[in-house]
């Protein structure tokens, strides 16, 4: 499994695009409200994945996605389930009629020191499965970077620019028309 050490390798992964995929939201808001690094670079939860805060609830890793280990497995990112999380997070969320519910954040709980021991983010690739191919460790290094960007700048870095491709795409075929017609 692949770790992302920086917001160019989030980017790069194409984790919660295009939109309305609502993954990078939730990615900011995580990094934002959910966890704090302290200067032992442990990362401190900020909320409870144990009593269900901001809809998280238990992943079992029976498929074998994530690495075993002996803690256990929350999820959030349900958009289904909650209506306690932002609403920048949850604004593109259409039910089940198109990709906006795929992504979610995955973390490993330790209760007794109230630490997140890691943080993926997945997406799903139907409506039970998560995607090996697409699931992403984040490093303690990119959530701190994630934590020093205000929620536009953050989009900014981290959503590939499908608008400038198609616009791009325009210009050339009107450059091609414009040829055409100099030519007649």
């Amino acid at each position: 499994m692949r770790t992302l050490y920086s917001l160019s390798d989030l980017k790069e992964s194409r984790f919660g695009q295009p939109p309305p995929r609502h993954g990078l939201n939730l990615l900011w808001w995580f990094a934002h409200e959910c966890v704090q690094i302290d200067f032992n670079q442990r990362m401190i939860a900020q909320c409870d994945p144990e009593n269900g805060a901001f809809g998280f609830h238990r992943f079992y890793n029976a498929g074998g996605l994530l690495p075993r280990t002996n803690l256990p497995y929350y999820e959030v990112g349900n958009l289904n389930t909650t209506d306690s999380l932002p609403r920048y997070v949850t604004k593109n969320y259409k039910g089940w009629s198109d990709e906006s519910n795929t992504d979610r954040i995955i973390v490993s709980f330790d209760s007794r020191w109230n630490r997140f021991d890691s943080i993926y983010v997945t997406r799903h690739s139907d409506l039970v499965r998560f995607d090996q191919n697409h699931t992403y460790c984040i490093s303690i290094h990119l959530l701190k970077e994630i934590e020093g960007l205000n929620h536009a700048e953050f989009l900014t870095k981290t959503m590939n620019a499908q608008k400038n491709a198609i616009l791009l795409f325009v210009l050339v075929i009107f450059a091609c028309l414009f040829v055409i017609l100099m030519k007649k």
